[in-house]
């Protein structure tokens, strides 16, 4: 009994024992159980795990804890970290992640999570750090994230992101680093941020915030770095910005809207070293005080308009590796002694400002020297050879100054050259015999647009490395040598516009078939003979351009054309070949541009051409194409110019090609097509230029023409067009010429064309018309040649036609006015001798103004497409910018008939932008003296505009006044104030109304090649 005894009390003794231990063992499961659920619960919405991952670890036949990703602390053994970073997962957030209370890491990053974060997340007081970067995320940044009083860490970058920043973010006083890069978020930045009193970074970069920068910001003093970058954030810097910032070591402010002054108050930044302002509208001068900041290493003010000169204090920044003001208006010298005690200096960025004088020879001490762009200046003088003794150079940019001479031999033994761009220069000599020998590394070689000479040289071929090779627009001669083809990387060929010929043996077209990155290739305007060669067909699969532009290539179009199928652009026009197009044409299905005008080509118009649906620009003009025009020509949907003019085509105008709703420029010009014109022409409500002249059309012209409210340019003379002109033509708000002469219209000129304000040339002359003349609007300003040959016509005598009743009568009615007059004329006869001879001065004024304006010839507005100004402008490069303003950027180009232009781009980013653009469209269409700049052209569509415009090579009136390397005669003084006077006399009297210029100065005065002034008008 008492053995029994003692075994129960025993057994009791060890379940009290024993208990506690087996209740906390109870507990724990528990807990991390919730953690498990929540962390399954994730794994079910998980869409995509392309590694298996999470299918193959997360099991319940494993502890939570050894999960792959998963961190369970020691203390309390719950999940403390969960790791998902980099397994390409796509999935949304579970509400149940909201369980893991002892979170502490959140890391989601570099995934394809997408959706909204769960409210739950609020829960994770423990959370510490978040990192959601590089995935799906959308929708708003949710407010409840400041509801995590622990946050240090939150990451949220490369989402898509929209709405405001939450200003509950500022309740996170314990983070240190906030990251909302590559949003689309947009608003203010909540001026409550500068409660983030422990903030070390900042980064918004990349979104669409606006507004000014709170200056709250500014007083963050934990702050480490500032990066803004690409936003809309305007206003300016405050003046005392660094005054609590001593641990600021960046500042990224680029590409936004400030403005105002450089704070001198940035010395006290002590410690920065990055200070990025480029790309907004900073004005004033550097200044000096920025020379205090001791630990600079990247200085970027470019692209703001900062003027004066480069401060002296600049050279007390010894730790400096990159300095850039390129795109401003600095001027003065260059003193590269400045540079001399900065031994880190890797990269000098002073292009397209103002500065002068020669190149420094001085440059040669800045030792550690890797990129130097100095172009779009007045530099002047010679290349110094001591830029050779940069030993550690890869880029040197002396593109578009005034220098001279000839390249020096030395840099071409820089053995790290890879860039060398010496674009628009007057450049002479030849280039080295033994090029690349030294500089085998050579990638980028830009000469063109210069004054050089001799042959290429066979050595070419040392330059293995080369991607892109610019010798265009020079005096080269000689063989294009075979050599080339040795070129494997080659991308980009441009030899236009030299006096090149190709070996009597062979082609170097068959020598470029190895190289096989190329991409583009020109040779326009180079007596090269002989024929394309059928291994054209061999080129490069990635060819894109191909042009041959007035080479003098004869023979046959090879078949083989057919073969290069990445075409975009095939320009062959104004040479010698003959025979048909080639059916094969119709592989090139990328093809956007096919010009194969002004050469001898015959038969058919291949119906191959429909195939291409991607093009955009068809010119046969100049053949002697005999067919009708294709049909399916009007499946081409795609076409926005096409120029068929000057061949032998007949039969009537397809009815599908009034169809091409988006066509801009139509010219059937010059042929034997007949039929008459569809009311369906109307259709054509995109185009600006329709020429059908000359043809053997007839019937009436449609009523519904007056529907072509865009048309500048309608011509239908020389054709055999009956019946009366449309009154709907007075709707025709934007035309600018009109010729309807030689055909047998009937009828009045109706009296709605007075409403064409823009209307500068008019010919109705040799038609049966009859009715008095309108003399009101633009009629004001024709002549009588504008109306002869129509006999029946009536008006006012200064037209030479016959006087119409109703002036008659007028006329009867004001000689007993005269005669009255004449009575009174002895009373007051002192005065009239006065009036009298105020009104013939008067007279002789308006006479001459209006015969400056008659005796202007109209000049056919060319037809430039978007692809023609890339071409010219070399897809608007840098190196071709001519100035920039606050709406507008300002390119020189080179059209393919050789015509120097400068194209004004409208900065589309700007709001009310293409309002700006109408206004000055409408005003410089209407507005024509030669003592004004002209519009050749303009480019519209809704992502770009863009005006035409001569180019003046000779430079502003500014740059003849007040540079020491420019002088004037008194003779060309002379002239150019007769020619400024003349301007603003039209604009004053000559035009409809008085136009005030407003702000006229010498850098708004231009002069062309032959030293005539033009005034820049808006």
């Amino acid at each position: 009994m008492d053995k029994k005894l003692s075994c129960i009390l025993l057994y009791a003794f060890l379940i009290t024992i024993t208990f506690p231990m087996l209740s906390s063992e109870a507990k724990q499961p528990l807990s991390l159980a919730t953690d498990q659920t929540a962390l399954l619960s994730l794994k079910q919405h998980i869409t995509s795990d392309p590694s298996l991952l999470l299918a193959t670890n997360w099991t319940n036949s494993s502890s939570v804890c050894s999960w792959i990703g998963i961190t369970c602390s020691l203390r309390h053994h719950r999940v403390a970290a969960l790791n998902l970073s980099n397994m390409a997962l796509s999935a949304t957030i579970p509400p149940q992640l909201g369980h893991l209370s002892f979170l502490v890491s959140l890391d989601l990053s570099n995934n394809l999570f997408y959706g909204d974060f769960p409210h739950q997340l609020s829960l994770l007081r423990r959370l510490k750090f978040i990192s959601f970067r590089l995935n799906h995320f959308t929708g708003d940044i949710p407010p409840m994230l400041g509801q995590l009083p622990k946050l240090e860490y939150l990451n949220l970058r490369n989402n898509s992101f929209i709405g405001s920043i939450p200003k509950s973010l500022s309740n996170l006083t314990n983070l240190q680093y906030l990251d909302l890069t590559y949003n689309s978020l947009s608003g203010e930045i909540p001026k409550e941020f500068g409660r983030l009193q422990s903030l070390q970074t900042l980064s918004v970069r990349y979104n669409h915030l606006s507004g000014a920068i709170p200056s709250a910001i500014f007083n963050i003093s934990t702050l480490v770095s500032i990066a803004l970058r690409n936003n809309e954030l305007s206003g300016s810097l405050p003046t005392d910005m660094c005054r609590n910032l001593p641990y600021l070591t960046a500042i990224y402010l680029s590409y936004n809207q400030l403005s105002g002054a450089i704070p001198t108050n940035l010395s006290q930044c002590s410690r920065l070293e990055r200070l990025s302002l480029s790309y907004n509208s900073f004005s004033g001068e550097i200044p000096s005080e920025i020379g205090y900041l001791t630990s600079l290493q990247i200085l970027n003010l470019g692209g703001n308009n900062l003027n004066g000169i480069l401060p002296h204090e600049i050279g007390h920044l010894q730790s400096l590796v990159s300095f850039a003001v390129g795109e401003n208006k600095i001027a003065g010298s260059i003193d590269f002694n400045i540079f001399m005690n900065m031994s880190s200096l890797q990269n000098i960025c002073l292009w397209r400002n103002k500065f002068t004088g020669n190149l420094s020879r001085d440059v040669r001490n800045i030792t550690m020297l890797t990129n130097l762009h100095l172009s779009e200046n007045d530099f002047t003088g010679l290349i110094p050879t001591e830029f050779g003794q940069l030993y550690h150079l890869e880029t040197l940019a002396l593109s578009f100054n005034s220098l001279s001479g000839s390249i020096p031999h030395e840099l071409f033994n820089i053995s790290t050259l890879r860039i060398l761009s010496l674009v628009g220069n007057a450049l002479t000599g030849v280039l080295p015999i033994h090029l690349c020998h030294a500089s085998p590394f050579l990638e980028r070689l830009f000469l063109g647009r210069n004054s050089m000479s001799g042959a290429i040289p066979n050595s070419i071929s040392n330059c293995s490395q080369l991607t892109i090779l610019a010798l265009y627009k020079n005096k080269f001669s000689g063989y294009i040598p075979t050599h080339l083809g040795n070129l494997r990387l080659l991308k980009h060929l441009r030899l236009q516009r030299n006096n090149l010929t190709q070996p009597p043996s062979s082609s170097f077209i068959t020598s470029l078939t190895n190289c096989r990155f190329l991409t583009t290739l020109s040779i326009d305007y180079n007596p090269l003979n002989g024929v394309i060669p059928a291994s054209v067909g061999n080129l490069s699969s990635s060819l894109e351009t191909f042009y041959a532009y007035n080479c003098k290539f004869s023979g046959s179009i090879p078949i083989e054309i057919g073969n290069l199928s990445n075409l975009m652009t095939l320009v062959l026009s104004a040479n010698e070949l003959s025979g048909n197009i080639p059916q094969t044409i119709s592989h090139l299905h990328e093809l956007q541009r096919l010009h194969l005008s002004n050469n001898m080509l015959g038969g058919s118009i291949p119906h191959a051409i429909c195939n291409l649906f991607s093009l955009d620009s068809l010119s046969f003009s100049g053949n002697q194409f005999s067919s009708p025009i294709p049909k399916c020509l009007g499946n081409v949907s795609s076409l926005r110019n096409l120029y068929l003019d000057s061949n032998i085509l007949n039969s009537s105008i397809p009815s599908s090609l009034w169809g091409l709703k988006d066509l801009i420029n139509l010219d059937l010009s010059s042929n034997l097509l007949n039929g008459s014109l569809p009311l369906e022409m109307s259709n054509l409500g995109a185009a600006i230029y329709i020429n059908v002249a000359m043809n053997q059309l007839s019937g009436s012209i449609p009523s519904t023409i007056g529907k072509l409210q865009n048309l500048i340019y309608l011509s239908l003379a020389n054709n055999r067009l009956e019946g009366s002109i449309p009154v709907s033509m007075g709707s025709m708000i934007s035309l600018a010429n009109l010729d309807l002469s030689y055909n047998n219209l009937s009828g009045s000129i109706p009296k709605s064309l007075e409403a064409l304000q823009l209307l500068d040339y008019f010919n109705v002359s040799f038609n049966s018309l009859s009715g008095e003349i309108p003399n009101g609007g633009s009629f004001r300003n024709f002549t009588m040649d504008c109306f002869k040959g129509n006999e029946a016509l009536c008006g006012i005598p200064k037209f030479h036609v016959q006087i119409c009743s109703s002036i008659s009568n007028h006329i009867s009615k004001r000689k007993k006015v005269e005669r009255a007059s004449f009575i009174v004329f002895w009373v007051v006869a002192f005065i009239s001798v006065v009036s009298l001879a105020f009104i013939i001065v008067r007279n002789k004024r308006k006479d001459k103004t209006t015969r400056e304006v008659d005796e202007l010839i109209f000049i056919v507005p060319e037809r430039i497409s978007y692809y023609e100004l890339l071409q010219a402008t070399e897809r608007f490069d840098e190196s071709n910018l001519l100035g920039t303003g606050s709406s507008c950027s300002v390119y020189k180009g080179i059209l393919n008939n050789g015509n120097d232009i400068a194209v004004k781009v409208f900065n589309m980013q700007l709001e009310g932008i293409s309002r700006i653009f109408d206004v000055e469209c409408e005003i410089l269409r209407s507005i024509r003296h030669r003592n004004l700049t002209s519009v050749i052209s303009s480019c519209s569509n809704e992502e770009f505009k863009a005006l035409v415009l001569d180019y003046m090579p000779k430079g502003n009136l500014e740059k003849w006044l007040y540079s020491h390397n420019y002088c004037l005669n008194m003779m060309e003084r002379l002239n150019i104030m007769i020619d400024v006077a003349s301007a603003l006399e039209y604009l004053h009297y000559g035009y409809s109304m008085p136009i005030v210029h407003s702000d006229l100065k010498p850098s708004n005065v231009l002069l062309d090649e032959d030293m005539v002034a033009h005034v820049k008008f808006l």
